[in-house]
């Protein structure tokens, strides 16, 4: 090796010893094709890698994500996801805030660590739209079952690799109610891919009085196979995945976004108006068209 090349290699060193670990607590509204890298690029974690590049963060040959709290799919939103990353320098939040404006993400807390966090639980949420009649209380009830250490390999999406085990541990499960929307929180230590939103369909059945809580109890034996389809994933959002790790947060990138959704709430809210007046009008004595 000349001189030349020497120094090269001792200045490529030199900047991979520099680089640290770091967890970034990202939020996002479910727009993107899901959370882990593909091709397209137009996932959750393509663009955040991107405006970590943008920001000189990470270099385009050392981009990729090292661990992530959680892999959710497309239409699911997350408010306590996180990723784990190599940085050149600590981050600035308000800097990364600037390069994903408008793209529905949101790096919202950092830290540095010294190795992959564990994580201790996840806790989803299901918003579920009131149609038609629901029992709260039967899937309460039927929600019982389902907490604990059970085979879910009729709540989750086929493995044929054969290669993870169906055994989940789900801590608890709460139910509540408003006027337009059944809310389930389901919080476990890990999940399987479309586990939760089965879980909340064989909820749904139940509350409406289409199948027995029995059923539960065929659903987890390990000899029965029955398909169960899954609930829509724009009802679903990451909580949080949790761990011991203290995050620093910027205080304008909080508050701008919670100004972010607080407008989208209010147009949302708009828009159901109309589309619930649409509904009313169309059911009323006066209306000659019905």
């Amino acid at each position: 090796m000349n001189y030349y090349n020497f120094k090269e290699h001792i200045i490529f060193v030199f900047r991979d010893t520099m680089e640290r670990m770091y967890i970034l607590k990202v939020a996002y509204d479910g727009r993107h094709r899901g959370f882990q890298s593909q091709p397209h690029r137009d996932t959750v974690c393509d663009h955040v890698l991107s405006a970590l590049e943008e920001c000189g963060y990470i270099s385009e040959e050392k981009r990729g994500i090292v661990f992530y709290g959680g892999r959710t799919d497309k239409g699911v939103s997350a408010l306590g996801n996180f990723v784990v990353v190599y940085l050149k320098k600590e981050p600035k939040l308000s800097y990364i805030y600037s390069k994903l404006k408008n793209k529905g993400i949101w790096v919202l807390g950092y830290r540095e660590i010294e190795g992959i966090p564990k994580v201790k639980y996840r806790h989803y949420r299901y918003i579920l739209p009131k149609e038609g009649n629901y029992n709260v209380g039967l899937m309460i009830e039927g929600s019982k079952k389902l907490i604990g250490t059970h085979s879910f390999h009729n709540l989750s999406k086929r493995d044929r690799s054969k290669k993870k085990s169906p055994i989940r541990r789900i801590f608890d499960i709460k139910i509540s109610e408003d006027r337009y929307y059944i809310i389930i929180d389901v919080i476990g230590e890990s999940f399987l891919w479309n586990m939760v939103r089965k879980i909340v369909t064989v909820l749904s059945e139940i509350g409406r009085g289409r199948k027995d809580i029995s059923w539960i109890d065929d659903l987890l034996h390990i000899d029965h196979r029955e398909g169960v389809p899954p609930a829509p994933p724009e009802g679903l959002i990451l909580v949080e995945a949790r761990t011991d790790v203290e995050y620093i947060y910027d205080p304008y990138v909080l508050r701008r976004f919670r100004e972010e959704w607080m407008e989208e709430y209010l147009k949302s809210i708009v828009k159901f108006g109309i589309s619930k007046s649409m509904v009313d009008l169309l059911e009323s004595p006066f209306n000659r068209m019905v």
